[in-house]
């Protein structure tokens, strides 16, 4: 697991947004010096004149052929059927210039492929590597230690810089507190509808966390909750949680829980690999049982560490001991194995070193990395006084579509 502590903060973000290219296609980066094909007629050869020689596999080329026989320009859609692909119909002919290839096959098809399109999709070590890195890979993990990145709800809203800048910390580091924002509900919808659209759950599109009786969820009383991930009965959690302070609670007690659970998974990693691999390959039993918005009976199975098969790198983490079933689909002989590690992992949560602790101002907004971060919350007493936050999620795919978005424009 490939991670480290952050240092410089601004240092890593930057390195980060420069080696990461998301426009749909670049800016004219190399006209074309030379393009052939093979004697086998199955590759064709393009020199750039700022590279190295290129190569691109006939099948490839056919596939993603964009005439109006292949491809549909409005939608961006592949209309030639994968069965209609014949791997046999090699390269026949190859003309080009400065800005583009013409490619001749065999049955007479014609396609066209512009200097930007193949540079893009150059077959190179780099470009792979650039093309499987994804926006939450390498995260900068962070410690109590650290200040959290903040960013102002106006500029946010009114400034795509600072919003790419705020959701491209999102990304690495997980956490944001967006400042100077409204004393009324409402606030967060504003807010996501300049990233996309809300992410629905049984509790509704917004939520309220306030103390009420009959609770339908732990977090509506001011019971002490425990750090957790939200929602681990959903079989594909929410990415992101937003929450905002309408009214803090004035006194002791109500303070915010945090912690990096990629920094708790890499030190149990290092410290703990027993206990690290008990939590990444046996899964438990989460469950939520009740009516809200609507009436719910969630159940799902999910190890704690969940790894992605791409890297074998942590990239979700899935734990509420508010919701951990009774009903565990576990031989009685890990039993004990699994709550030992659960005790490693919970212990490292609420280390002081990992533990990140501060009580929300009014009108501020936590936003943050559902599949990575536990929060949780300080028990207070309700008959001293008002807490009220909203809360809403919203999925990754909306985060890295936006990113994407702003990058293309900017």
């Amino acid at each position: 697991m490939a991670m480290k502590t952050v240092l410089n903060l601004r240092n890593q973000l930057e390195k980060f947004a420069n080696s990461r290219k998301l426009s749909f296609t670049s800016n004219k980066l190399a006209p074309i010096k030379y393009a052939e094909r093979n004697n086998s007629g199955t590759l064709l050869k393009v020199e750039f004149t700022d590279d190295k020689a290129n190569e691109y596999p006939s099948s490839f080329l056919q596939d993603n052929c964009t005439c109006p026989q292949c491809f549909h320009p409005s939608s961006l859609s592949r209309t030639r059927k994968m069965t209609q692909l014949n791997l046999q119909n090699v390269l026949e002919k190859v003309e080009f210039n400065l800005n583009q290839v013409k490619c001749t096959w065999g049955d007479g098809h014609e396609g066209v492929f512009t200097e930007n399109w193949l540079f893009d999709r150059r077959f190179t070590t780099d470009n792979i590597n650039y093309l499987k890195t994804g926006l939450r890979d390498d995260p900068i993990l962070v410690e109590s230690s650290h200040k959290l990145h903040t960013a102002n709800f106006n500029q946010v809203l009114n400034d795509k810089s600072v919003l790419n800048d705020t959701l491209m910390t999102l990304c690495k580091v997980g956490v944001v507190l967006i400042q100077d924002g409204p004393l009324e509900v409402g606030g967060l919808r504003k807010l996501v509808d300049k990233i996309g659209f809300i992410r629905q759950t049984h509790y509704g599109h917004e939520f309220t966390v306030k103390s009420e009786k009959n609770a339908a969820n732990l977090a509506y009383t001011s019971i002490h909750l425990c750090v957790h991930t939200d929602l681990p009965y959903y079989v594909y959690p929410p990415g992101v949680q937003l929450l905002h302070c309408i009214k803090q609670f004035v006194g002791d007690g109500g303070r915010s829980h945090l912690v990096d659970g990629f920094l708790v998974a890499d030190k149990m990693l290092q410290a703990y690999p027993k206990e690290f691999k008990t939590l990444c390959k046996v899964p438990l039993e989460f469950s939520d049982v009740g009516k809200d918005f609507i009436e719910f009976n969630k159940v799902h199975h999910s190890p704690t560490f969940v790894l992605e098969p791409r890297t074998g790198k942590v990239t979700r983490i899935v734990y509420s001991n508010q919701q951990l079933s009774s009903y565990q689909p576990i031989p009685i002989d890990q039993v004990d194995e699994v709550y030992h590690a659960l005790k490693v992992f919970t212990d490292l949560c609420y280390d002081p070193k990992n533990l990140i602790q501060f009580k929300l101002n009014d009108g501020e907004m936590l936003v943050f990395d559902n599949w990575r971060y536990l929060h949780g919350r300080e028990g207070f007493d309700p008959s001293a006084g008002d807490r009220h936050l909203e809360g809403c999620y919203v999925d990754w795919d909306e985060i890295f579509s936006r990113i994407r978005i702003l990058q293309e424009k900017s």
